[in-house]
């Protein structure tokens, strides 16, 4: 894929591609919290949310391209990081949820939800990440 002997390229290219990719999840979510600020028509709304809604869904097939590129180390660290994020999200999600039933926490956007998603899932691939090093 790349080349090894030059891990310093390697990690840059790692880390910009990292970068752009988050860069492009709050570039959508931000989109997404000021839709309702917008001065806009309804049809131009109507357009707005569906652009995000395609861009969301456009997530999930272009999440299995770039696994299915990945080599089977890197598919190991992804798989371990995902499935610790999922249980540790689930949890979080149904305390959450309880409160909020409850109304001892506001209701809340769902994008927060997403920030915390990745936050825990680059945690957990870092630390999937150390045991290989």
């Amino acid at each position: 894929m790349h080349n090894a002997s030059n891990p310093v390229t390697t990690q840059a290219l790692y880390l910009s591609k990292v970068l752009a990719g988050l860069l492009a999840v709050a570039l959508v979510a931000l989109s997404a919290l000021w839709l309702p600020l917008l001065d806009a028509s309804p049809t131009q709304r109507q357009v707005t949310i569906v652009v995000l809604a395609v861009l969301a869904l456009a997530l999930i097939p272009s999440v299995f391209w770039v696994y299915h590129r990945r080599d089977e180390l890197q598919r190991l660290q992804h798989q371990q990081a995902s499935v610790s994020t999922v249980a540790v999200l689930a949890s979080v999600s149904a305390l959450v949820g309880i409160l909020q039933a409850n109304q001892w926490v506001p209701l809340f956007n769902q994008f927060w939800t997403l920030g915390l998603l990745l936050a825990l899932w680059a945690v957990q691939l870092m630390w999937a990440d150390r045991r290989f090093r």
